[in-house]
This record gives structure tokens, sequence and C-alpha cells, in this order.
């Protein structure tokens, strides 16, 4: 996915619709690195994604993810602090509808799934040396409070 505005006249077999969860706990961004396991980005760090199934509740299928992805679920789960939608189109040409959460954690364990090999919970300004997905700064910067001093 590419960082894109909106885009007019995109048929809508090629529009995917997708969940993209943030999870921080002390300030710190969850990172996940896709394992050998997943078709695209291997090896590489971004935040929980899933595919959003037709008419499915884009924050309830993000809870999903996050408890599938990192066992996080139920009373200690994660806070819905942020949430946007993005329109991203793919290199491939396809139309890319990302339902962008932010979540605070009450701990930062996780029990990963076969989707990721390693998690990482880093500081905002300790991101740049990670190989991320291409798209993983947009949807940090839709999601994520804008640090003290800045504007939106």
């Amino acid at each position: 996915m590419h960082a894109h505005g909106e885009q007019h006249g995109t048929a809508p077999d090629t529009v995917r619709e997708v969940v993209a969860a943030v999870l921080t706990h002390g300030g710190r961004i969850g990172l996940f690195r896709r394992s050998a396991r997943v078709s695209g980005d291997t090896g590489r760090w971004h935040c929980i994604t899933g595919h959003l199934p037709a008419g499915a509740d884009p924050h309830r299928h993000a809870l999903i993810e996050i408890a599938e992805e990192t066992g996080m679920e139920g009373a200690g789960g994660p806070l819905l602090t942020g949430r946007a939608v993005l329109e991203l189109e793919g290199g491939d040409g396809v139309h890319w509808r990302v339902h962008a959460f932010h979540f605070s954690c009450a701990h930062d364990t996780v029990r990963l799934n076969w989707e990721h090999d390693a998690c990482c919970w880093l500081a905002p300004d300790d991101l740049g040396g990670l190989a991320t997905v291409s798209w993983l700064e947009r949807v940090l910067a839709a999601v994520l409070p804008a640090p003290v001093g800045q504007g939106p």
C-alpha cells in the first residue's frame, strides 16, 4: 500500500478493506515482524492488521485481530484511544480502505501467533532504524496524538 488521497472512479471490486491496530504501552509502540509464513512484506515491521470481512464492525474486528495475533483480550485488554479511516493505493492499483485504531495497553506481554516471528516496543523516535511496511507511517500519523508542541 502506498499513501494516497481519496480516489475517484475506482472500481468497487478493487477496494479492499482492512483493519490496522496500533498498540501502545507506556509511551512505546508495539511493532510486529511479519513471519515467513505470511504473503507479502515478510520480515518487515508493522502494527496488527487483518482483512475486514464484509459487513463486520471494524472496531470489533480490530479487537479480534489483536486477540489472535497477540493474545491480549478480556478485562486487561487494550483500550481504544483513537481512530481514523485512510484511503491508500497499492502499487498494483488496488485501493485499500484502512480502518485504523490506536489502543492503549495495560501491559506489553504478548503471545505471538504464526503471522509474526518477533515483537518490540519502541519509543516513536526509535522507529527510524526498522524496516517497516511502506504504509505504517501514515497509519501512525493518523491515530497517534501529536507530540507536545506540534500541531495536527
